[in-house]
């Protein structure tokens, strides 16, 4: 089911394939997919980089 379904009066089957309201939903959720995604990768770098800095020192990482 389309989330527009429930709240939009002009609903038709089909409708979303050329509504302006549905592609600027599907833009907005794009650009919050590719926010999350650069985000993940840059703490992710962070971690990397701290890892490789303790291992470095000489430190390790114990597991409980």
């Amino acid at each position: 089911m389309l989330p527009c379904q429930k709240d939009c009066a002009a609903y038709c089957e089909g409708c979303h394939k050329n509504c302006a309201r549905w592609r600027e939903l599907q833009q907005r959720q794009r650009e919050d997919q590719r926010r999350k995604k650069e985000y993940l990768r840059r703490a992710n770098e962070a971690c990397r980089m701290s890892l490789h800095l303790c291992w470095q020192a000489g430190g390790y990482i114990k597991c409980l």
